[in-house]
């Protein structure tokens, strides 16, 4: 016994965009598979499905010109459906039905068993007068609607049901619509099942006994399938499904284009949508009533598309992410694969797009799928929706994504305080850009997009402190915790972050802390860590400015400094856990770098969970000479603000400086030469000589040595630095 032959047709009038063309390739597998042959399959490739079937592409064209039988597709609970003639002439929608009704093809026998029950049950309900007058009344809307669409389940044929279950889903506050099929089978004046059944009018001859396929359905068909060129498609709508055959203002050349659409492309797409049918979930663990689900369906986000701004989820009826996939599929297999179609998390559902691509980075979706088409529904000129692509993501696994759970309660907080009424709009800004910022390590994991989202979470925190009342309203608190992978995430080899990183890892014992507690008012620990924001928002340690660089780190020196004398500390709060190098020091006082980032980075590695492992190896008896240029004022004065006693290259044991404010204040003043002059002084005292007594310097380049002395640097660095500046003493 020999197996029946199999073809493989290549559909290239099935493409993943726009959602007409993908919902009539799900079609045609639907189709072929439940009325021809049970054991199709298809698949995606290059852009086209691919199916694959006991039909070639005569016999498929074929099958559907004379063998398809339409699933019945009917909404009586939308007044456009057809069911509620206004007068004795009837319209397009109604002329639809009665044909349909009177047909007697062996095709139509479902739809003519359904559109009977239809009839029945509108009879029941005192008649199409007394229905349409009650649906179209604003006080008997509601509870008539719901009350159709109660009796259409328990009511109507099982053949029915799927068009149902696509449509609406009954929950317990009412009925809930997937945004797919608009707000129950209708998007404004454009009732679904309605063009349905006129498109079937087109393309089927339902005064034949046989229902054979009207003249120009071959056309139609074939242009539908393989995406050729016919004249003669109808002056119709095609709704959302299609957004460039939707006409409208520009739509074409001239100012205004008309809405056409090919008959088969509004039959397939709809019987394409039948797949995506809702249903109630429940997650796990939960006692409560079950949740609506559709299939791959979240709230929309604005973020992951450069044409969307952070006004337009507020325009839309959520996303849709289509999968695709390149290996053979089944019907039963993509049922399954629908029905289960929800992305996963962590341990929760993505509820919106920024989940979603969450999910789609760390595999959290179901598997065989390759890559998915976003789609967002967006209203148009504040009327009616579109079905509008707004990229393609590939199913890639990157395992730095399961960093983003650390910052999900946070995020979760900050973003119901963005949503909220009076929300700052850098508190809106700064989610955005978070969102923004996370969509972009999901496509990939580069150093430059983590450092993107790193620095977004620092601008929150940022406008948290420039908004304190907001800040205190909302509850909000800082983000805190990250662990020491999110270094190597965003590390770009740049003295920029290095310095950043010196910065942030800055510790020090209560109360003083860490210099975070500078930058925001924060409460500060016994174990010197800065825990969450302090009482009303206020500190006098918060002395970090909105102005450059330079003079926020000479405020946060000074401060340091000052609260380091007046809790007698017996060192100065200047050590890291991550020193910065003497290189990288050089460049900054040279002016060689971006401040800005180096500003943007810290706001975000404040809340690296730095921990207080301090390098406290001594330096080499012997080390190399420094490299560098280093100003000789930065070097007097480093060695005299160190948080240790200076080591030495030629001595075991390092010497104690003893911390003189006067030369600090001399520095950051701008007078470089009397600032070195009191370094030079606090050195002798100590029994150490300089090579130089005064490094003059103008005000500005003073400003910024004395701004360079608050980076943190190694001990080795510290004896670099006095190898280059200090005398040796004199062998016997």
């Amino acid at each position: 016994m020999t197996s029946a032959v199999r073809h493989r047709v290549t559909l290239r009038g099935c493409t993943p965009t726009p959602l007409a063309s993908y919902l009539k390739a799900l079609a045609v597998l639907r189709l072929v598979s439940e009325q021809k042959d049970p054991e199709a399959r298809g698949y995606w490739s290059e852009d086209a499905f691919v199916l694959e079937s006991s039909l070639n592409e005569e016999g498929l064209l074929d099958f559907l010109l004379r063998e398809y039988r339409p699933t019945p597709v009917a909404s009586p609970w939308n007044l456009g459906s057809g069911f509620y003639p206004k007068s004795a002439k009837l319209r397009k929608s109604e002329q639809a039905v009665e044909s349909l009704a009177a047909s007697v093809a062996p095709r139509l026998d479902d739809y003519r068993e359904v559109l009977d029950a239809l009839r029945d049950l509108i009879s029941g309900m005192g008649g199409p007068e007394c229905v349409r007058t009650a649906v179209g009344s604003p006080a008997t809307k509601e509870d008539t609607k719901r009350s159709i669409l109660t009796q259409c389940r328990n009511r109507l044929p099982s053949a029915a049901v799927e068009w149902l279950d696509a449509a609406y889903l009954l929950a317990g506050d009412g009925p809930a619509c997937p945004p797919l099929l608009g707000s129950g089978g209708n998007d404004g004046n454009l009732e679904f099942s309605s063009g349905f059944m006129q498109r079937l009018c087109d393309v089927l001859r339902l005064d034949d006994p046989n229902g054979g396929a009207t003249a120009q359905a071959g056309g139609w068909l074939a242009m539908a399938m393989h995406a050729g060129a016919m004249p003669g498609l109808s002056k119709d709508s095609i709704g959302q499904f299609a957004p460039g055959g939707a006409g409208g203002a520009n739509a074409t050349t001239g100012y205004d284009g008309e809405s056409l659409v090919n008959p088969w492309d509004y039959v397939l797409m709809i019987e394409g949508a039948l797949l995506f049918a809702a249903s109630t979930s429940r997650r796990l663990g939960s006692s409560g009533p079950g949740q609506l689900a559709f299939p791959f369906t979240v709230r929309s986000s604005g973020a992951g598309h450069g044409s969307l701004s952070t006004a337009d989820p507020s325009s839309s009826r959520n996303e849709t992410w289509l999968p695709l996939w390149e290996r053979p599929c089944s019907l039963a297999e993509l049922k399954m694969l629908l029905s289960e179609g929800r992305a996963q998390v962590s341990r929760r559902v993505a509820i919106d797009g920024v989940d979603f691509a969450r999910a789609v980075a760390r595999l959290g979706v179901d598997r065989g799928i390759t890559a998915f088409e976003r789609v967002g529904y967006l209203q148009r000129n504040g009327l009616a929706y579109l079905a509008v692509p707004i990229g393609r993501w590939e199913v890639v696994p990157r395992p730095a994504v399961e960093l983003l759970d650390q910052v999900d309660g946070w995020l979760g907080s900050f973003e119901r305080a963005a949503n909220g009424d009076r929300a700052p709009a850098s508190f809106v800004r700064a989610h955005h850009a978070i969102e923004r910022a996370i969509m972009g390590v999901c496509r990939g994991s580069t150093a430059e997009r983590w450092q993107q989202l790193l620095i977004a979470l620092g601008a929150a925190e940022e406008a948290m402190v420039r908004s304190p009342k907001s800040t205190l309203k909302a509850g909000l608190r800082p983000l805190r915790g990250l662990a020491w992978d999110w270094l190597t995430q965003v590390d770009d080899d740049s003295a920029e972050l290095r310095l950043a990183c010196a910065l942030a890892s800055m510790i020090g014992p209560s109360p003083i802390g860490p210099l975070r507690a500078n930058m925001a008012p924060m409460t500060v620990r016994r174990d010197g860590r800065a825990w969450d924001f302090a009482e009303k928002m206020q500190s006098k340690g918060a002395v970090w400015g909105k102005g450059d660089l330079t003079s926020s780190l000479l405020a946060v020196l000074q401060r340091r400094c000052l609260d380091a004398r007046r809790a007698n500390l017996d060192s100065l709060p200047l050590d890291a856990v991550r020193p910065a190098p003497l290189g990288d020091v050089a460049r900054f006082i040279a002016g060689d770098l971006d401040e800005e980032k180096i500003e943007s980075l810290l706001w975000g590695l404040n809340a690296v969970e730095w921990g207080s492992r301090v390098d406290s190896r001594p330096p080499p008896p012997r080390i190399k000479p420094l490299t560098q240029l280093l100003p000789a004022g930065y070097a007097l004065l480093k060695l005299t603000h160190l948080p240790w006693p200076a080591p030495l290259p030629w001595s075991t044991r390092p010497v104690p400086v003893r911390y003189d404010p006067e030369g600090l204040t001399l520095a950051a003043a701008g007078r470089m030469e009397a600032a070195t002059a009191v370094a030079y002084r606090r050195l002798r005292a100590s029994g150490l000589t300089a090579l130089v007594s005064r490094a003059p310097a103008d005000p500005a380049l003073s400003r910024r040595i004395a701004a360079a002395v608050l980076f943190p640097i190694s001990r080795l660095s510290a004896a670099r630095l006095g190898d280059t500046i200090i005398v040796p003493p004199r062998e016997d």
